[in-house]
């Protein structure tokens, strides 16, 4: 009787929370900009980052009429998740050559599901975007920054990553975000008060001093308009065309 009784009482709950969520069908239509949330999950077969995840897809003016073009792309991560454009919204639009993913998942904490947010959604925009080779830039602010230096390493077909209030990551077996890259591009745009100043050594030892300092008057926080236009325009120009 307990038993039965428990069965049914499990049953009830599973109805209750209706049918299990579906990735995003590879056919959704598009639009241009409006943020499009996605489903998605990541196919490598890494159980460890077996899970459902969500991102945030914008599309530039004149998307869908470039049949044949290939854009860059700015992926964003966010220490609370939730990513969104923010201050960099008006470059983004007024640039219209960028796709932009914002992370939902990934957030301050285990890495694991940052990490698994970020595979699955680089994973699924390269099935509904033309890519261009060498175009994708990835950046965040404070833990989102450091979860960005990763998803440079991790990643293939970056040029270039923008640092906010903090330095490089590092993944709980040891490895350093940017490890092995090569991008064209590294900037860390800082506050003056920002007590995140001390992981610069790093960041520049790692890079080899190859690394664009922006500071700014401010403390712990995203850069504002002025600097972190100047960050993308400073990526941008060394990507390829």
């Amino acid at each position: 009787m307990r038993l039965a009784a428990l069965l049914c009482l499990l049953t009830a709950a599973l109805e209750a929370q209706g049918p299990p969520a579906a990735v995003t069908p590879a056919d959704l239509p598009l639009k241009e900009q409006t943020e499009i949330r996605i489903a998605c999950q990541h196919m490598s077969g890494f159980s460890r980052y077996s899970d459902l995840y969500h991102y945030r897809l914008w599309l530039p003016r004149g998307f869908l009429t470039a049949k044949e073009a290939r854009w860059k792309c700015l992926f964003i991560a966010s220490p609370s998740g939730n990513a969104k454009m923010g201050e960099m919204e008006a470059w983004l639009r007024r640039k219209a050559t960028y796709v932009v993913v914002m992370l939902d998942e990934s957030r301050n904490g285990p890495w694991d599901p940052s990490v698994g947010n970020f595979l699955a959604a680089a994973e699924d925009v390269e099935r509904r975007v033309r890519l261009l080779p060498g175009g994708k830039v990835a950046t965040g602010f404070s833990g989102g920054a450091r979860a960005s230096s990763v998803f440079a390493a991790l990643g293939d077909g970056f040029g270039g990553v923008i640092l906010q209030g903090a330095g490089i990551g590092r993944l709980d077996n040891g490895m350093p975000g940017l490890k092995g890259t090569q991008l064209a591009a590294v900037v860390v745009t800082m506050g003056k008060g920002d007590p995140n100043r001390a992981e610069l050594p790093m960041l520049k030892q790692i890079t080899d001093g190859r690394v664009e300092v922006m500071e700014f008057a401010g403390g712990h926080q995203w850069a504002p308009r002025a600097v972190i236009e100047k960050a993308l325009d400073y990526v941008d120009a060394r990507l390829p065309k």
